[in-house]
């Protein structure tokens, strides 16, 4: 095939006139297979000595795979073959030639319709002449830019050209292509959802505001869309909260001159260190007790130990913060029995805890 034709065949498509085009809108991503044609200016190479630096112009036909990744990536694997000449020898050389790159595209722009790429890539070629056996294969890297257009759904056209840089000995070479492909696996912006509205001699019903929770505040309004139900709410929609005072008491009685907390009170000590995890903002008042047995001194110092038997068990047994935790003792200052009998004497020898601290409760309608 003559330098001539090959350059007829790359004229021809790239001249396609716009008319027979269809304006087609590029799918968001695809995949294509196709052929190109391509004109090879080897000028550049002349009479460098080696095969593949002494060939003539000429014509390379090639097939190609593309992958649209996106509106603005794809990728072009391709192979292609040619039959050149060497130019001051006329020898008959067989090439074959392996292409992987990348190219960009803007996403929206257009020329006339056409949609121009840049591309970067890498050849790996090799050379065959066939009389004499001699063979060279070259790795190079080429920049690529051209124009692609939709001729319908399935098909696209494409051309530009492309300087391929040898990497050994750097000459560079231009390169001429035009190509047909056909696209499969194609996708497309969703189309847009459209309503449909029905002639009807019936005025239009109006549709009371929403009210999704049913608190009474109408949803543009409501800024606390998701109020419980049954909860009195202000004019923005909020559910209304009292704040409530924690009470919760405890009695852990002793043994006479004792400050071991005995294990038959550890169920109540844990149901007033749960009631403390479910409040964490609560602290607790640990007071110590005592009967009249004793001076009052000794008295004060045992009740201040009782309390502080009751700290250890919280803290070590139920995981409750020594920080959240005060101690006091009472000594015998405050009897909750007479003193005059055992009964009343067991009564007194005791530690009472108060736990307190506030929280917020929704009201009510």
């Amino acid at each position: 095939m003559g330098v001539s034709h090959w350059k007829g065949v790359v004229a021809v498509a790239l001249m396609v006139p716009a008319a027979v085009l269809a304006n087609e809108n590029f799918p968001l991503s695809y995949s294509s297979v196709g052929i190109e044609g391509s004109y090879v200016d080897s000028g550049n190479s002349r009479n460098k000595g080696t095969v593949s630096d002494n060939l003539d112009n000429y014509g390379e036909l090639g097939l190609n795979f593309t992958h649209q990744f996106n509106p603005n990536i794809s990728m072009l694997l391709q192979g292609s073959y040619a039959e050149p000449e060497t130019r001051t020898t006329g020898l008959d050389v067989d090439m074959m030639r392996f292409s992987l790159g990348g190219r960009v595209h803007p996403g929206k722009f257009r020329l006339g319709g056409w949609r121009p790429f840049g591309g970067l890539g890498y050849s790996y070629t090799d050379f065959d002449v066939d009389s004499t056996g001699a063979s060279k294969t070259e790795d190079a890297l080429y920049l690529e830019g051209g124009l692609q257009r939709m001729l319908s759904q399935r098909f696209l056209v494409e051309g530009g050209i492309r300087a391929r840089t040898e990497l050994e000995d750097g000459y560079v070479d231009g390169q001429y292509f035009a190509g047909v492909a056909f696209l499969f696996g194609r996708e497309y912006p969703a189309a847009p959802k459209r309503e449909v509205v029905l002639a009807t001699k019936k005025e239009p019903k109006i549709e009371p505001p929403k009210d999704s929770d049913g608190d009474g505040v109408i949803d543009q309004l409501d800024k606390c869309p998701d109020t419980p139900q049954g909860a009195l709410v202000d004019s923005d929609g909020c559910a209304k909260e009292l704040t409530k005072d924690i009470r919760e008491t405890l009695y852990v009685e002793f043994e006479l001159d004792k400050t071991e907390v005995r294990k038959q009170f550890y169920p109540d000590i844990k149901k007033l260190a749960d009631v403390m995890k479910q409040y964490p903002n609560s602290a607790i008042l640990l007071e110590g007790h005592t009967d009249s047995t004793g001076s009052a001194g000794y008295n004060q110092e045992l009740s201040k130990s009782r309390a502080n038997a009751v700290m250890k068990v919280l803290i070590n047994e139920f995981s409750i913060s020594s920080d959240r935790i005060n101690t006091t003792g009472m000594g015998e200052s405050q009897p909750i029995a007479s003193n005059g009998t055992a009964e009343g004497r067991m009564q007194n020898r005791r530690v009472e805890a108060i736990v307190s601290g506030q929280y917020s409760e929704i009201i009510k309608k």
